[in-house]
């Protein structure tokens, strides 16, 4: 039971899937409550548990990819209300395979052949505007193939509606692109999770390898850029959740939050941090003179330019179309927060 309005009410019990990230588990596993709630956390892998919540709202409250929420909110569909926790948030330079006999400077990818298994994947969506943004590279000086990575016949759970005539994709359904890579018919793919063979060839330094011999440099010079530290994951709530109760989504929110501070100052606190991570208060401190004080923010208002950013690029790369700003996918947060 809990107090609203002045009644006491039964909590609310909902199923929520999410990762067992570090600094969510306190909530996960109870230590950080949600108030009113009783959520039954459900685990799965990534793409399942995206791939169900988008397509058939399997559970109440999801993680999700950004760039897929941002797609339909964007696009019209309010049947999902996001919450502005950002679970995974990382620089996609890494995600870029390619074969070294073909590409050695991210300027050869020009006329190349690229897999992605989805166009509004995130990490693919990220990749293409950092090209963009870095190196001038268009999506339509790329040709791109659309499919499962070692199965073939993965289709798009939301699909590319506005793409420019100039760009050239073409779904694969009867090979995967891990062999096509090896036989020379991909130049290279984006894949935030490579497959065993790709990743020893890049240990070994094998035929395939990354994009950047440098990342960490490369990231950088994008970070200082373009302010982003690009969001992957965040939120989201079945509309007929949020209808039973619209309290629920801040709630949810500040038990995250509460998770996320206590998570970054017990690694931040060296005297006190269990994280075997030789220098990491140097480390740290080099992020915030980077990044700012908080280094993993959540809210619309600290990650305005990640988000705008990724709308520029949904718009630049054929998934959204108009002028949709950060309170057009996160309307009912910016109503909360009034």
């Amino acid at each position: 039971m809990h107090e609203r309005d002045g009644a006491l009410m039964p909590a609310l019990r909902f199923t929520f899937a999410v990762s067992s990230y570090d600094h969510v588990q306190a909530v996960v596993d109870g230590r950080i409550p949600i108030e009113g709630a009783e959520p039954l956390f459900i685990r799965l892998p990534i793409p399942e548990m995206f791939r169900r919540f988008t397509i058939s709202r399997d559970w109440d409250v999801s993680e999700m990819g950004f760039v897929q929420y941002a797609t339909l909110r964007a696009g019209g569909d309010d049947s999902i209300v996001g919450i502005p926790v950002f679970t995974s948030r990382l620089h996609r330079h890494t995600a870029i395979f390619v074969r070294s006999d073909r590409i050695a400077r991210p300027e050869d990818l020009r006329g190349s052949r690229i897999g992605v298994v989805a166009w509004a994947n995130s990490a693919a969506v990220w990749a293409r505007g950092m090209l963009s943004d870095m190196h001038g590279i268009r999506p339509s000086e790329i040709t791109w193939y659309q499919g499962g990575v070692e199965r073939p016949g993965r289709a798009e759970v939301v699909r590319p509606r506005y793409l420019a005539p100039d760009v050239r994709m073409i779904p694969v359904a009867d090979r995967g692109m891990e062999e096509m890579l090896w036989s020379g018919d991909l130049d290279g793919f984006i894949l935030p999770s490579p497959p065993a063979s790709v990743e020893g060839s890049v240990v070994s330094g094998g035929l395939v390898r990354r994009l950047y011999q440098d990342p960490r440099q490369a990231e950088r010079a994008y970070l200082e850029k373009t302010g982003c530290l690009p969001i992957m994951h965040m939120i989201a709530i079945d509309r007929a959740l949020y209808q039973r109760d619209p309290g629920i989504a801040l709630r949810i929110y500040d038990a995250l939050e509460a998770s996320r501070l206590a998570y970054f100052a017990r690694i931040a606190d060296t005297a006190a941090s269990r994280v075997p991570v030789p220098w990491l208060e140097e480390y740290i401190a080099s992020l915030r003179s980077l990044i700012g004080p908080d280094v993993w923010p959540y809210g619309v208002e600290a990650n305005l330019p990640s988000i705008e950013t990724a709308l520029r690029y949904l718009r630049e790369q054929g998934l959204i179309e108009g002028g949709a700003t950060a309170a057009d996918i996160f309307p009912e947060w910016q109503a909360m927060r009034r």
